[in-house]
């Protein structure tokens, strides 16, 4: 159907060349931003306004039509009796919903009180030829609204305004930090060597120079050299890449705000942090109060600091002053029963007491609190403590259990920078790609002389998620990076979506051709243990809500889901016949052919049932994910699904020795049916939670 739209507007600037008019404009002089147009009064003459025609209604002699820019939109009326025949019936056939177009006349209010402009004179600005969205068929899927923003911001308001909100909390901190004696500044992107930061980075090559360079991961060490050169404070919005893992709380690349105050220490800047951002989020929100998901989040108030060792001793009573050696804590860590995703042989004392604080202390972190006295060894280029040299003079401010801002007492000893770089290296070469590189010119800049500094980093992308209560950043950056759809085509049979990149039909089926009793007696029969009763309605509930997203019959994906392991318990000795006696159970009490399929095809590696339409993937993602959420809650303390964060899973996903019996392959065929993997990691757990209490998670 859009093909044939486009043949008819192509059609349509022929006609319109032929008439001597010329579709595509060089200008068009507004009187000014709609949204200002409609704060004039009623009875303005010669108003002058240009936008993207959004609405297109005929009534014989009169046409009512809505223009829309940035700003907002107007009302538009053309009547007969103001202008030419010729001009309306233009307007009227060859003038579509998507067109640029320019009006001037005068401003009234229809009998309804619709604020409307009367039109004099219109022209055609510019001609699209490829239409719309429709209304309600329109971009909702958070995969094709990244991959085509420019529609999004067309057809849905909600994403204009978050993104005038985005625009608003960056000019709102530029002023701020300007009003206090910043000074913006501008750092290279590509750097000959990655620094600022622990991150492994993204490498590229220098033609010209003929030498390997790196994307910034961060511009710490260019602000340090402009203090270093006598700017006293200093900032950038800077855009930064890191080559790790991609979820919903994380992006490779993203824009990161970093600012460095000579003369200051953290606890200066914890306090100019909490009036900044009180600041911004009542020049922003107009309030000090925000809703988040279903957290509302004080930050009035004077905010909390506590150090690591507090918050360990309040959350799991392990004092880590005690146990000054990692074995010793690791000892404690084991006796508490605290399972922790790490490797004890192979992390440090110091990220160990980070990842025992994220388990136990971080989930409940809401309202907004500084967390202080970071071990060294996770702080190379922050200042020791002078009281306690094995903690830095370091902060983070933690709200609704993220990090949004980091930030330091700097070292500005290049002796102990020297000595502390050189570990890192040291570590580099031993395989952590993540340590930082030796900086011979930073160390060199240091060694000339800095004042005091204190520095401060915040991640654009995530704050913008809090303010606007979004799960996913790609919501919040206008354009994302997304896989290209044609990238991953190869010759494999194997169906891991990373390598095939087709995507199915939406498929449903509206009877399933037995009744839901009848169901819920088979299922009652066949499947007794509990822990196979949770897998299948975890599955069932996963089915319904990508039937829900779809706009598919829930009722018809939630029995397929239950039903897809009822024969397990006879087949488990016999798996290449697993599914395939499920199929010809169903079909004998009269399953429709697609479904009982449908279920057979889950077990496609060893009984052959090819898998061939959306509901066959649908299957096979949702039962295999419920397995790798279920792990994955039962390593939290409370082994609930509603603590589980979408962010651990897909980190899961990569440790082939966390779940091993999970497929990870599989979840990965999400992206058949159009899911991407973040997208679909999140409908899974928002399923899970839905049916918790039966699932015993």
């Amino acid at each position: 159907m859009a093909s044939d739209e486009r043949d008819v507007r192509i059609a349509k600037i022929d006609k319109i060349r032929e008439t001597g008019i010329n579709p595509y404009v060089g200008k068009f002089e507004r009187t000014a931003l709609i949204e200002k147009i409609r704060e004039l009064p009623i009875g303005t003459k010669d108003i002058s306004a240009a936008g993207r025609l959004i609405l297109h209604r005929s009534f014989g002699s009169l046409i009512f039509a809505t223009i829309q820019d940035w700003t907002g939109k107007i009302q538009i009326a053309l009547n007969k009796k103001s202008i030419s025949v010729e001009e309306f019936k233009f307007f009227e056939k060859m003038v579509d919903v998507g067109d640029f177009v320019g009006v001037n006349g005068e401003l009234y209010r229809t009998d309804k009180g619709e604020l409307t402009i009367s039109v004099a004179s219109y022209k055609l600005l510019s001609k699209a030829i490829r239409p719309l969205p429709e209304k309600f068929h329109g971009l909702t899927d958070l995969e094709a609204r990244s991959r085509q923003r420019y529609l999004d911001l067309i057809v849905n308001s909600e994403t204009r305004e978050l993104f005038k909100k985005r625009i608003k909390v960056i000019n709102t901190i530029r002023n701020f930090l300007n009003d206090n004696d910043f000074l913006e500044v501008e750092t290279p992107v590509l750097q000959t060597k990655p620094s600022g930061a622990l991150a492994k980075p993204f490498q590229t090559h220098h033609n010209a120079l003929d030498i390997d360079m790196f994307l910034r991961i961060s511009p710490e060490t260019y602000l340090k050299r402009c203090i270093a050169g006598g700017m006293d404070r200093v900032y950038e919005f800077s855009r930064c890449f890191r080559n790790e893992g991609m979820d919903p709380s994380h992006l490779q690349d993203f824009t990161l705000l970093e600012f460095y105050a000579s003369y200051w220490n953290y606890i200066d800047n914890m306090d100019f942090t909490e009036k900044l951002i009180k600041h911004l989020l009542m020049e922003v929100n107009g309030s000090l109060t925000l809703k988040y998901g279903d957290n509302t989040i004080n930050f009035d108030g004077e905010w909390p600091r506590y150090s690591f060792r507090e918050l360990l001793i309040k959350h799991v009573d392990i004092d880590i002053d005690k146990y000054p050696t990692k074995d010793e804590l690791v000892a404690s860590i084991k006796s508490k029963g605290i399972e922790l995703d790490v490797d004890f042989a192979k992390i440090g004392r110091g990220n160990l007491i980070d990842q025992l604080y994220k388990k136990v202390a971080r989930p409940s972190m809401i309202a907004p609190q500084f967390l202080i006295h970071h071990p060294i060894d996770l702080s190379p280029l922050a200042r020791k403590n002078d009281d306690d040299p094995m903690i830095t003079d370091r902060f983070q401010l933690v709200v609704n259990t993220w990090e949004v801002v980091n930030a330091y007492s700097e070292l500005v000893d290049p002796i102990d920078q020297r000595e502390r770089l050189l570990k890192q290296a040291t570590a580099r070469e031993g395989g952590d790609e993540e340590a930082m590189i030796m900086e011979e010119d930073f160390v060199l800049c240091m060694e000339y002389g800095m004042p005091p500094i204190s520095g401060w980093g915040m991640g654009i992308d995530r704050f913008v998620a809090l303010l606007t209560n979004q799960e996913n950043l790609r919501e919040v950056v206008l354009f994302p990076l997304m896989k290209p759809l044609d990238s991953d085509k190869k010759d494999d049979k194997s169906e891991n979506i990373g390598t095939n990149s087709e995507i199915c039909q939406p498929l449903s089926i509206d009877d399933l051709g037995v009744s839901n009793d009848k169901l819920d007696a088979i299922f009652s029969d066949k499947v007794k243990k509990d822990t196979l009763i949770s897998h299948s309605i975890a599955t069932a509930q996963i089915m319904k809500k990508i039937a829900n997203k779809f706009g598919l019959n829930e009722n018809s994906f939630y029995y397929i889901g239950l039903l897809h392991d009822i024969d397990l318990s006879e087949t488990e000795n016999d798996m290449p016949n697993h599914a395939k006696l499920a199929e010809k159970w169903l079909k004998e009490a009269g399953m429709n052919e697609t479904a009982a399929k449908a279920i057979a095809s889950h077990n496609f590696e060893m009984n052959g049932t090819e898998r061939s339409n959306f509901i066959d993937y649908a299957l096979i993602a949702a039962e295999t994910i419920s397995g790798l959420i279920s792990a994955t809650a039962r390593v939290y303390p409370d082994k609930k699904v509603a603590s589980v964060k979408p962010s651990s899973v897909i980190k899961r996903m990569k440790e082939k020795a966390f779940a091993a019996n999970v497929n990870r392959d599989s979840i990965l065929l999400c992206e058949k049916i159009g899911l991407s993997l973040e997208d679909f990691t999140v409908l899974a757990i928002d399923a899970m939670k839905e049916v918790a209490d039966k699932i015993g998670l």
